[in-house]
């Protein structure tokens, strides 16, 4: 570690004076004692003291004396104290620290040698090395949740060790859960009933460092209380900023190395039956343009390493930070597992590989709650969505009987849809909410807004796709959640909050659109008359109801829940990871099958006897994690209006980010002064013994 001066003594009158000591000392001992004349009785001794008066002078040879070496290093010891030695390390004393490490998916990248996340592991150990005595430390690990690794200790090697044990993960990232976790744990207060734990005697406001390459969405309204939080950006550094964007228009996001598949869909030909089309999409993160090839393998599911066998590729010219698309044509040939890879080396391998299915179509079995809702009810009858879905509607009255409930209750429906109407209970199944909220505590906070401006739609989400006209849509009243449950994601944006977002519920996910289709007799927005409203209930019943016409079109994310519904009257199923390992799943009270273990992407095979089966894929389709360019410095020549978009913000304001910890000063000069008096006391002790050498 670095090591730096800071005198208390700042005068060179001062200093020469004390420079003066030791060699006083020196001096001392090359002079030499005068001895008085004595009277003796003997001629013999008076001719001895005759002949030490003739060699007697000032000075005598200096000769080895531990004396004068004790002497000496004392008086270095008090010099150097007082030149002030400050060693530079990453704690201060009696500190209690949080360390927050991102082990997400854009952790796996490999801008930064050997990964980030092992970057990130370096930069956190720092913080135990420098850890004294009485230090304590805690460590968290999150993605889309977050972990506690280590409670509040001391021990130092116990750290590091938990810090090595932390996996990467293939999920997204919500600091979110990190900060409710560290809120909640680094309470001084409460760490006495930790059993790892050594609890310093004074209470020390924890200091959160949160190691991570800020993939995520600002952490608003939420308040961190005496935790004081910094950002160790990880990640290889943004170049300079350059504005390109025309006058009045936001500036290009930065550039990463990076090319990423963020959607893969089979559907059947709508004009010949038996082929089926395998679509996908590609967006370059990089600042130039990208020739790469598209192959698509066919996978054997009895040898769930292998590579596959290669069936068809094609060649994709993706622009600089756009997309582009490709698609492949197969027969029907029954039920088949399909991969499709990017023949590209970038800095996150993770995105560049695919994963579908053709065959096994389904229908979804649709519930819908509504009043009369003319709009709603015609969207659900079009011929592409009747060969989709079994709708079954009912009023708000009818749904509040026994026999409604008990079926919501029991899992009969893939999806309910109420239209103006909020149940007591949620259902046992994914939800479409129109003008209602769903309920619990999470959507207690909410504000109403009269005429909304739509400024942003999620178009990379599956329930947007091809839903193009929003920009467009005039809406009259809305009641929009200020503050969004854990996990959700927004689906369109205004000027007065999110208009639409999914939020994840134990294995189902509530879809809210929060402003009503009509208003009394009337509309309430005229989204009901334009073409992507019947689009959007048909992606509705694909992506949240279970229907598909393949089963490629189900869409599952790394460590979410997975409903399962196989039509099986057994309690239990096999589920075999895309590894080869297996492990049995349980029924669940209402009826289906919840599977948490789909922390990887790839196909997953279900089993169940007699001879039962069926497979889903999980696929990394975020832009999130496969955005590489790191967030929470602002690049050197961002102007004050874009510096914003860079900065990392929690209950909206900016925290402090750096690429390391900001070391902090420690004294030595109070340890050097106790050496310095334990070399005077061993000097006493040896003059006093008559000790010498």
């Amino acid at each position: 570690m670095p090591i730096d001066f800071s005198p208390p003594i700042t005068s060179l009158a001062a200093w020469a004076l004390l420079a003066g000591v030791p060699a006083g000392i020196i001096a001392l001992y090359f002079l030499k004692l005068r001895r008085k004349p004595v009277q003796v009785a003997s001629t013999l001794l008076w001719r001895r003291s005759l002949e030490d008066l003739h060699v007697n002078s000032l000075f005598q040879r200096l000769r080895r004396n531990l004396l004068l070496f004790l002497q000496l290093l004392a008086v270095a010891c008090i010099v150097l104290a007082l030149l002030g030695p400050r060693m530079k390390g990453a704690v201060g004393h009696g500190a209690r620290y949080v360390l927050a490490i991102d082990n997400s998916a854009s952790m796996n990248a490999t801008d930064v040698s050997p990964t980030r996340l092992a970057q990130a592991k370096t930069e956190a150990k720092k913080i135990i090395d420098g850890m004294q005595g009485d230090d304590l430390a805690m460590i968290i690990s999150f993605s889309d949740r977050a972990k506690v690794v280590s409670n509040y200790t001391s021990n130092r090697s116990l750290l590091k060790k938990r810090i090595d044990d932390i996996e990467p993960t293939e999920a997204s990232t919500s600091l979110r859960d990190a900060l409710q976790v560290a809120a909640g744990l680094a309470n001084p207060n409460k760490v006495g009933d930790v059993p790892e734990g050594v609890v310093a005697s004074s209470v020390v406001a924890p200091k959160l460092l949160i190691y991570t390459d800020g993939g995520f969405p600002d952490v608003e309204g939420f308040q961190l209380g005496n935790i004081e939080p910094e950002v160790v950006v990880i990640g290889k550094a943004q170049p300079q900023f350059e504005a390109k964007a025309e006058e009045g228009k936001a500036a290009p996001p930065a550039p990463s190395n990076n090319v990423a598949i963020l959607a893969l869909q089979t559907r059947r030909n709508d004009e010949k039956p038996d082929v089926y089309q395998v679509f996908g999409r590609v967006h370059n993160y990089k600042l130039e343009d990208v020739d790469t090839e598209a192959k698509l393998f066919v996978i054997d599911p009895t040898k769930p390493k292998a590579a596959g066998t290669l069936r068809d590729a094609v060649a994709i010219k993706v622009p600089a930070q756009g997309d582009a698309a490709f698609k492949f044509d197969l027969p029907d040939v029954g039920a088949t597992e399909l991969e499709v890879r990017l023949l590209i080396e970038d800095d996150l391998p993770l995105d560049n590989r695919a994963f579908t299915l053709i065959g096994n179509p389904r229908k979804a079995q649709v519930l819908v709650v509504s009043a009369g809702n003319k709009y709603l009810q015609d969207a659900l009858k079009t011929s592409l969505a009747d060969a989709r879905a079994d709708v079954t509607s009912v009023t708000p009255d009818a749904a509040k009987g026994d026999a409604v409930t008990r079926d919501m209750a029991a899992g009969r429906y893939d999806l309910v849809i109420f239209d103006q109407f909020r149940p007591e209970k949620n259902p046992e199944a994914n939800t479409l909410y129109f003008g209602a909220l769903p309920p619990g505590p999470n959507f207690e906070k909410t504000k109403d807004v009269t005429g909304p401006t739509i400024l942003d739609v999620n178009g990379s989400h599956p329930l947007m796709q091809f839903i193009r006209d929003l920009s467009v849509v005039l809406v009259n009243k809305a009641t929009v959640v200020t503050e969004l449950p854990n996990g959700s994601t927004a689906l369109i944006e205004s000027n007065a909050g999110p208009l639409a977002f999914v939020t994840p519920r134990e294995g189902f996910s509530d879809t809210v659109i929060s402003f009503p289709l009509l208003d009394g007799q009337g509309v309430n927005t005229d989204w009901v008359r334009k073409f992507s409203f019947p689009l959007f209930v048909f992606n509705a019943l694909q992506v949240i109801g279970n229907a598909r016409d393949s089963a490629g079109e189900e869409v599952h994310a790394p460590a979410q829940p997975v409903l399962l519904r196989p039509e099986t009257i057994n309690d239990t199923v096999k589920v075999t990871n895309p590894d080869g390992t297996g492990s049995e799943l349980k029924r669940a009270p209402q009826g289906g099958f919840v599977y948490n273990d789909a922390n990887a992407t790839g196909l997953y095979h279900v089993n169940w006897t007699p001879q039962g089966t069926m497979t889903f894929a999980v696929n990394e389709f975020d832009s999130r994690e496969s955005d590489l360019a790191p967030r929470g410095l602002v690049p050197e020549g961002t102007p004050a209006s874009e510096a914003d978009k860079y900065r990392i913000k929690i209950g909206f304001n900016p925290v402090n980010s750096a690429r390391a910890v900001t070391e902090a000063p420690r004294d030595w000069w109070k340890p050097i002064a106790l050496l310095a008096l334990g070399v005077v006391l061993v000097e006493w002790y040896i003059y006093n013994r008559r000790v010498y050498i």
